[in-house]
């Protein structure tokens, strides 16, 4: 197994505590095992930052390593954390096979998908297969559409098709359709278009555009990448992947991060598309996802580590989470805290509790909300709806169905039907999709937390400390408004500026 060893920085305000903390680690080559190794070793040129180690070993070795440390190293495992949008997420309990992987079409039954929208194929849509096997479980074929708009699933007499759900990459609705044996045609809708505001940035407290919005506010963005993208106002900052900072390679692996960032600062110039929730701020990305795989502990600490000390954000985005605690991730946040920097985190998708770091008392949480009529019925966004009709509230908002909830939410933001840049890619140029999620969510209230900041000149003048982000945190509880629902799932309700 691997693990993560670092020094504390948290609560160290003089140089002494901060150097102390860091030669403690020093300890750590002199009472490893022998069957213990290291294979990357995260060492800053300013003595007073933190080193990160990652060793591998067994989980007796780790658990004797942090015996035999003092109380300013932490030693914990490698925790991987998840970017999945409220889709992918929904998806997670199935058994997911890409199409490269089912059966030869010697020995299978081909179900066809046909993609269409304004009467023209759409090539490059993700198509999710829903199937049943004879031992009545679930599972999905991932298969992605060719340039007439068609993906083939070669599935086996063994599984009868039940439903598909297909994600455009750009510029439609993602829908739900059943399907049949043989042939299924899906029509998705457009999405909405020459506007730059839409239904969250209405609800939100914004009724006209203005490209300075949030202007003199710093945020940092720890996600899956940034861009390219042609509205993409911001800073591509490199990335933390293996305990280690490459500076250029901050390209979105995903479409995840370019989305996120275009939430909060999308800036559209003189086209009539939908624009970030805050244009103005001076934006920083840090990738630490790598390409289909989690982001680390180690490495989202460093990120946050970066964002906050060489860049001087006031805030930082992290649309992410794990069920576990990561306690390296929450002494950044605190030490973040600490020089000035609020940590906004998504509540995560899996209908449960609150993850991580969203929970860590340090951070503010943020959960998901809708709206009614604001999405085509039949799309993925429509189907967002609570069970429990106590989660419909006031002007026909309703809590997300797959948002997490509990007593450390903060605050709700829309997070279903966002419409936010997606990196250009397939020959496309500026692409727009809709995403659902608190990925979402988290950039929406990131965004306008940001506009009332930029807004309040004794915040913007403060030192950067704890009294700061005490009244980042404050500002942010002044301005939400509830929205009938129960406090475990609003927090203080919908921040409004």
């Amino acid at each position: 197994m691997q693990f993560v060893v670092s020094n504390r920085r948290a609560g160290k305000f003089r140089e002494t505590e901060k150097r102390a903390s860091r030669a403690a680690l020093n300890v750590v080559d002199t009472v490893m095992t022998q069957t213990t190794h290291m294979v990357s070793d995260f060492v800053p040129a300013d003595d007073l930052a933190r080193r990160t180690m990652i060793l591998e070993g067994s989980q007796s070795e780790m658990t004797a390593l942090d015996a035999s440390t003092d109380e300013d190293v932490i030693v914990e495992p490698l925790i991987l954390h998840k970017h999945d949008n409220a889709l992918l997420g929904a998806f997670s309990a199935f058994d997911v096979i890409r199409t490269d992987s089912s059966f030869p079409s010697s020995t299978a039954n081909p179900v066809s998908v046909h993609v269409s929208g304004r009467g023209q194929p759409l090539d490059h849509a993700s198509v999710y297969l829903i199937v049943r096997a004879l031992n009545g479980q679930n599972r999905v074929f991932e298969g992605v559409t060719d340039a007439a708009g068609e993906a083939v699933f070669n599935l086996s007499a063994l599984y009868q098709p039940l439903f598909c759900v297909v994600v455009p990459y750009d510029g439609f609705w993602a829908m739900r359709a059943m399907v049949s044996t043989s042939s299924t045609r899906v029509v998705c809708p457009p999405l909405p278009s020459n506007q730059r505001l839409d239904w969250w940035h209405r609800d939100t407290g914004w009724t006209s555009y203005d490209e300075r919005a949030g202007e003199g506010i710093r945020v940092g963005v720890i996600d899956t990448g940034f861009g390219p993208h042609g509205h993409l106002s911001g800073t591509d900052e490199g990335a933390f992947i293996g305990n280690t900072y490459d500076p250029g390679t901050g390209a979105d692996v995903d479409n995840h991060g370019t989305h996120v960032c275009g939430t909060i600062a999308g800036r559209p110039g003189e086209e009539r598309v939908h624009a970030g929730v805050a244009p103005g701020v001076t934006l920083h990305s840090v990738r630490v996802f790598p390409p289909d795989s989690g982001a680390s502990n180690v490495d989202i600490a460093n990120a946050i580590d970066f964002l906050s000390r060489d860049r001087q954000c006031d805030l930082i985005n992290m649309s992410l989470g794990a069920p576990s605690p990561s306690i390296v991730i929450q002494d950044a946040i605190q030490d973040a805290l600490e020089r000035g920097t609020l940590s906004v985190c998504a509540a995560a998708n899996s209908s449960g509790p609150v993850e991580y770091p969203a929970a860590f008392p340090e951070a503010v949480a943020i959960s998901a909300a809708g709206k009614l009529g604001e999405a085509p019925n039949g799309s993925v966004s429509a189907s967002k709806l609570p069970n429990d009709p106590d989660l419909f509230g006031l002007d026909r908002l309703f809590f997300a169905d797959f948002s997490c909830f509990g007593p450390e939410i903060d605050a709700i933001a829309p997070g279903v039907g966002i419409i936010a840049a997606v990196p250009e890619r397939h020959g496309r140029t500026t692409p727009y999709a809709a995403l659902d999620g608190t990925s979402m969510a988290c950039p929406t209230a990131c965004g306008v937390l940001a506009r009332a900041l930029a807004d309040n000149k004794t915040y913007r003048a403060m030192p950067r400390d704890l009294h700061r982000t005490a009244m980042a945190r404050a500002i942010l509880g002044s301005i939400c408004r509830p929205v009938g629902l129960p406090r475990i799932n609003e927090g203080a309700g919908m921040p409004v500026e």
